[in-house]
């Protein structure tokens, strides 16, 4: 997909980056991955193919952000109806523990229901059904103050378990998982510090997943590029590539906050509310993939900032330096967060085309494309014309895509072969040109399909799927 570099004034770069933070973040808070075909065949970017001037102003921008929050982190902190508020919330933070009791009981519950782990999109191999019924007795241990320790440590055995089921870097998308046992496990406990360290790491990895999910906009924006094309009206007319690369910022944004406990109880609303506007758009999915993180939310609006928070703050007191370390940090965590997905994303993508290329070898002759770039993919069509002396000319039209019979059973070359002609799900014969004839047909309903096929006849296949065009042709009683 060829990307555009847009131009545009500083103020508009700021006018749409405020519009994005408010609207947009519908987008970033999607988990896109639910509701694409995107696949780890496809190429990751690479560093040098992110970084551009687009890159660079709209990274200025969340470090004006993060000196904004910052700033209002502090200007709030003090002022008297936050402090009213924050009062009233501390009194009830007990229910803390209640709420992601619930949360979590209601995900592993409809996770089992959904012979799904974790997420609604995560569906359970044959092999591993029992984990539905270990997350069923999980939820049934949530309802006991108790045992709910132990749902606890089950949930982390549960992330666990998950990374062996799928690949461990796709799972790095719901390391809050591990921040949500741990809190269950420790909560109760009657060790202060022990007790504290549990919400210490729920913003971590809250914060963490929010940060890693958005990474993925970086490295694979055709996903999110997909996603707005079946919903364009989320782009609020800007570019899409520029709103892309927009969002992906603003989560990884949030998702600092999140790690670094700014705004805490303020930002916990405005997520929580975010990811409810996504269910306007995204429906069932959505509401059970995120309940669990608003279950989070809710303890942090309820319970307040961890160790981390305090922690910085007693150590910078003076804002300009508040503002200076955590720019600093934001930078470094970006740098590093990114080079190593980056670095996961191509190791991915080098076993899965080390896979795909012995297809030919050992998965029934099939030449996978996946991976390579779309707008270099062949692809077929063909139209059924009834010819006047009786039988059919078959039309067939290609890109990226040449008829080469002098090289047939000889060495592959990518976009070169023969087609295959399919009727009614039989091998009827091998095409060499652009037009066939096909003989009369039998009176009822016949399914006629062209596939396209390399010189040593493999079939080509996108994502599992043949290259090929159907025409169902009706013949009638003569």
């Amino acid at each position: 997909m060829k990307r555009v570099h847009i131009h545009l004034p500083f103020y508009k770069y700021a006018l749409a980056c405020i519009i994005i933070f408010f609207a947009g973040t519908q987008v970033a808070d999607a988990h896109v991955k639910w509701f694409t075909s995107g696949s780890y065949a496809d190429r990751p970017l690479t560093l040098g193919e992110i970084v551009n001037q687009m890159f660079i102003i709209l990274l200025a921008a969340c470090l004006v952000i993060i000196s904004l929050g910052v700033y209002f982190d502090q200007s709030i902190s003090s002022s008297g109806w936050y402090l009213r508020l924050n009062n009233w919330l501390e009194q009830r933070k007990d229910y803390g523990l209640i709420v992601m009791r619930v949360a979590s009981a209601m995900l592993l519950l409809l996770s089992w229901q959904g012979d799904a782990i974790l997420a609604p999109t995560l569906k359970v191999p044959e092999d591993w059904l029992l984990i539905g019924w270990f997350q069923f007795i999980l939820a049934f241990l949530l309802l006991i103050p108790r045992t709910v320790p132990y749902a606890g440590i089950g949930m982390m055995i549960l992330y666990i378990l998950s990374n062996f089921i799928f690949d461990p870097f796709h799972m790095l998308d719901y390391f809050l998982f591990m921040g949500c046992g741990y809190y269950l496990a420790v909560r109760g406990n009657k060790n202060t510090r022990l007790q504290l360290s549990g919400l210490t790491f729920l913003y971590i990895s809250v914060g963490f997943s929010l940060c890693w999910v958005a990474l993925e906009k970086f490295i694979y924006p055709d996903w999110s590029l997909y996603l707005l094309k079946n919903h364009p009206g989320l782009s609020m007319g800007l570019n899409y590539n520029f709103f892309v690369l927009s969002v992906a910022f603003v989560e990884f944004s949030l998702g600092y906050l999140l790690l670094v406990c700014l705004l805490q109880r303020p930002l916990a609303v405005i997520i929580s509310a975010i990811f409810f506007l996504t269910t306007t758009i995204f429906g069932k999915i959505e509401v059970i993939g995120h309940t669990l993180i608003h279950g989070c939310l809710i303890v942090f609006l309820l319970e307040g900032p961890g160790l981390v928070y305090n922690k910085v703050t007693s150590v910078f007191k003076n804002i300009y330096k508040r503002i200076a370390f955590n720019n600093i940090v934001f930078i470094i965590l970006f740098l590093i967060l990114i080079s190593l997905y980056h670095l996961m994303a191509q190791d991915k993508y080098d076993r899965k085309q080390k896979f795909l290329s012995n297809k030919p070898e050992h998965h029934n002759s099939q030449i996978e494309l996946a991976g390579i770039p779309k707008d270099e993919i062949p692809s077929v069509s063909i139209e059924v014309k009834e010819d006047p002396m009786g039988g059919y000319n078959i039309e067939i039209r290609t890109n990226n895509f040449t008829f080469t019979p002098e090289d047939a059973n000889k060495i592959d070359v990518m976009g070169h072969g023969h087609a295959h002609l399919h009727v009614d799900g039989q091998k009827h014969a091998r095409i060499y040109s652009n037009w066939y004839y096909l003989d009369d047909l039998p009176p009822g309903t016949h399914e006629i399909s062209v596939t396209l096929n390399s010189n040593n006849h493999e079939e080509y296949q996108y994502r599992g799927a043949p290259i090929e065009d159907v025409e169902v042709v009706v013949v009638k009683d003569k």
